[in-house]
């Protein structure tokens, strides 16, 4: 699971003023990698035997996996949820108050004889700036469009 946090009507916005802000992504499938000749597989799910997949993906959004979202918010001192809604000024004057190094998290890993081995990936340096630089981002284009920041 994973939370997307937004600019309200951000895609329809950017696709009626700034659509050549929207980046394309192109990946090969998997069915490519795993098929016995290296082919696309024609009932793939994924790539419908086209054997690529693409993903669009638009300015001012981000999304964080459930843990990753909960730390962030938490370490900015705000109201976690896993929606809502919130004045975008509000981010920013947590994002100034708060350090980076808040929202950073050790990798560790769980490993105890008898029990399931889980590993906990934390959360790096540089993830945890790009984290305050795209909310940054966000906070500020929401505030030009006077809109609120929403999550979910």
């Amino acid at each position: 699971m994973s939370i997307t946090i937004m600019i309200n009507d951000n895609q329809k916005y950017i696709d009626n003023n700034s659509p050549e802000l929207i980046h394309t992504q192109t990946f090969d499938c998997q069915c490519v990698d795993f098929s016995e000749d290296g082919k696309p597989v024609s009932s793939c799910f994924e790539c419908k035997g086209k054997g690529t997949i693409s993903f669009t993906n638009y300015p001012f959004e981000m999304n964080l996996a459930n843990g990753n979202f909960r730390t962030l918010w938490n370490s900015l001192g705000l109201n976690f949820d896993y929606c809502g809604e919130i004045d975008p000024r509000t981010i920013l004057k947590a994002i100034n108050r708060t350090p980076v190094s808040l929202v950073e998290r050790q990798t560790t890993e769980d490993n105890e004889e008898g029990k399931v081995h889980i590993i906990h990936c934390g959360i790096d340096t540089e993830q945890a700036g790009w984290y305050f630089t795209t909310l940054t981002e966000i906070c500020e284009e929401a505030e030009k469009r006077e809109e609120k920041v929403y999550w979910g």
